[in-house]
């Protein structure tokens, strides 16, 4: 009562993009739930498990609504992070795709998903930005790459963005030089680079590499992702203890700084003499992690399973600080959820699976072009021959990391199982991994293709042992 009806109709096909964008987050990560379209009015304790068809049903039904409202193929600039067509055509499109490879599909799920793709890309209005860096510029976050994202402004109750927190090591943990500071503001540690994905990235051609990782780049206030010059390859002493405040503490050469080098034991010994830690950038082979990584050198009083790495920064937050409750205060950086760049890698991944091998390598080297934009040198190599899954999920690694939840990536294309266990060297390695893990192609296929329904939502239901759970997880 009292909305103005077409304001009201973009509101109904704003709450059926989310539901659409909620019920896809569901049905990747669990294949079947409960799907509840009306809202309930008595509890109950009976519950039933829909298949993964039906939620691709609703979940496609919700979208097609969408293209039929009136909401704009690309928002204005006074709407920045209302849905628009081009964001649920691209959700469609990721939608198609990961349907595709179900045993549900339909026969031509990887052409819609390639052709949805198709469409944003060449008339929503979304355009590539020039340069990688700008993507990510706090200054710039509202760019014309996004194509939709969560809002966070400094005003009351929207300032809490706590994503950059997941980012950086324990660094307040076993440096006496180091503690909880405004400058690395607090530490949860939920992201630790592989190895193979270290030596993916090329610190001299890929301009994603400076702007991904703390970096010189990250250094300069004047190119930084967050204005400021804490993003540097080395944290500073925040107490003052050993070595002077605003001296090294820890130090992570990179390929991508004059002078890089290896440092020797006898090196890194001297220098923690002087109250400073070295630690090299991985090298040689992402199956051995050897003495000079810091996989196996880089952690904190002799403690190997508390490590050291050098930090993603590309979320980093200027407004963000830590306070004395342990708290996260004032971070307002939007997430992106979509942009273009991925629309370009789902079309090549749709193309790569219908064998239109032209279309998949177009699509794939425009995101590979863009990256040697304002790179230090030139020569990064484009594709040529024929394009794999596995040269598009390297791509999404480059041009996606920390944004595109991998775990699905994987999970979707089949490849958790074969990836991990190359890649993921402390999976593989029995006495310095980190990880042990019951993963194995078999059991991939048997079990961990899909996450556990809740056992504590099924102990609440009178029929919860009737309805089990997803294989393997009885």
């Amino acid at each position: 009562d009292g909305i103005d009806k077409e304001v009201l109709a973009q509101r109904v096909a704003e709450a059926k993009f989310l539901r659409a964008l909620y019920l896809f987050e569901i049905v990747k990560n669990w294949g079947q739930a409960p799907l509840i379209l009306e809202e309930p009015t008595s509890p109950s304790t009976i519950s039933q498990l829909n298949s993964g068809a039906d939620f691709y049903q609703q979940i496609l039904a919700d979208l097609r609504d969408v293209m039929d409202s009136s909401l704009p193929m690309k928002q204005t600039s006074a709407n920045y992070g209302r849905v628009s067509e081009a964001a649920a055509k691209h959700l469609r499109s990721l939608v198609y795709l990961t349907r595709g490879y179900q045993s549900y599909a339909e026969a031509d799920d990887f052409k819609k998903a390639y052709d949805d793709a198709v469409d944003v890309i060449k008339n929503s209005g979304h355009t590539l930005l020039d340069d990688y860096a700008m993507v990510h510029r706090q200054a710039n976050e509202e760019n014309n790459e996004i194509i939709f994202n969560i809002n966070f402004s400094a005003g009351a109750g929207w300032n809490n963005n706590i994503q950059t927190e997941f980012y950086l090591f324990v660094y307040r943990e076993g440096w006496t030089d180091l503690g909880f500071s405004s400058i690395y503001c607090n530490d949860y540690a939920s992201i630790m680079p592989t190895k193979y994905s270290y030596l993916l990235f090329d610190w001299k051609k890929d301009r994603r590499t400076e702007v991904t990782f703390m970096s010189p780049l990250n250094g300069n206030p004047a190119t930084s992702i967050d204005g400021r010059a804490y993003g540097r390859n080395w944290f500073e002493s925040t107490n003052g203890v050993n070595v002077a405040k605003g001296d090294t503490v820890i130090y992570f050469p990179v390929p991508g700084e004059d002078g890089y080098k290896q440092y020797t034991d006898a090196e890194k010994v001297a220098a923690n003499n002087r109250g400073r830690f070295f630690y090299n950038y991985p090298e040689g082979s992402y199956a051995d992690a050897g003495n000079d990584d810091y996989y196996k050198t880089g952690y904190q009083s002799f403690n190997a399973k508390s490590r050291a790495w050098l930090p993603v920064w590309k979320f980093k937050d200027c407004n963000t600080r830590y306070n004395s409750s342990g708290t996260v205060e004032n971070g307002t950086r939007d997430i992106y959820l979509f942009r273009l760049a991925e629309t370009y890698l789902i079309a090549a991944e749709a193309a790569v699976k219908m064998g239109d091998n032209s279309n998949a390598l177009y699509y794939i080297n425009q995101i590979r072009k863009r990256a040697m934009n304002n790179a230090p040198e030139g020569g990064m190599q484009e594709y040529t021959g024929t394009v794999t899954l596995d040269n598009v999920l390297d791509e999404r690694a480059l041009e996606l990391y920390g944004e595109a939840p991998r775990w699905n990536d994987l999970q979707r294309t089949g490849k958790l199982a074969e990836r991990v266990l190359k890649y993921n060297w402390d999976v593989t390695n029995i006495t310095g991994g980190l990880i042990q893990t019951q993963l194995s192609e078999t059991t991939f296929k048997s079990k961990y293709g899909l996450r556990p329904i809740p056992i504590t939502w099924l102990n609440t239901l009178s029929n919860g042992q009737e309805l089990g759970n997803n294989p393997g997880w009885e």
